[in-house]
């Protein structure tokens, strides 16, 4: 997503006092931590996209809101239907009925969310037959072979085939100091290690 932990936490559980929540958390907290379902992290590229298009928060939240009564759809932002061509309608209608119209003028502001989101979360997003999230590719430029999916190892990225997760791998990799002794333990390919390695290391380097 490109943003920090502690905003992602901000946006996930609000800051007490100051601002609240974006997205309503699905699992509140697991032995006393935060704890983000697939579902909200749909939700959350969303809010990442939005902000980084230069939209206010309380914009934002209302958005988010908006969409949730519009569809009757508690996460409309972790379903098929919010990326096909009606969307972009919604989205205008929800902007003149909170009178925010000039927010979202196309030109002036230089975002469209079809331009910029759409494309990229079709790209990135597997849906179910249903039209719900179900795998999505954090970093597929880079990463073509890592996913996050809540079937697999409790929603850690995974290798696509193997569905060893990248931890466990990067870990091996920084015991073993071997690529190709990792690659022999989990019987996967040395190309796999080393793309499960540099993604673990791209994370810790964008937190």
């Amino acid at each position: 997503m490109g943003v920090s932990p502690n905003l992602v936490r901000i946006w996930v559980d609000g800051h007490k006092g100051k601002q609240d929540p974006i997205i309503e958390n699905e699992l509140g907290r697991v032995d006393g931590k935060l704890a983000i379902s697939f579902k909200n992290l749909m939700e959350l590229q969303f809010v990442a996209f939005f902000v980084r298009a230069g939209i206010r928060l309380p914009t934002i939240r209302t958005i988010m809101a908006e969409y949730r009564r519009s569809m009757n759809i508690p996460h409309p932002f972790a379903t098929k239907k919010i990326f096909q061509t009606d969307g972009k309608k919604i989205l205008e209608v929800i902007a003149r009925n909170n009178g925010i119209d000039s927010i979202y003028d196309l030109r002036s502001k230089n975002y469209e969310m079809h331009d910029i989101v759409m494309p990229s979360l079709k790209r990135d997003v597997v849906y179910d037959p249903e039209g719900h999230a179900r795998i999505w590719f954090p970093r597929r430029d880079q990463f073509p072979n890592v996913i996050v999916s809540p079937a697999f190892s409790f929603g850690r990225p995974v290798m696509r085939d193997s569905k060893i997760p990248t931890s466990v791998i990067e870990t091996a990799y920084k015991v073993e100091r071997s690529y190709e002794v990792v690659s022999a333990i989990y019987d996967v390919s040395e190309r796999r290690v080393r793309e499960a390695v540099s993604f673990e290391t791209s994370m810790r380097m964008a937190a």
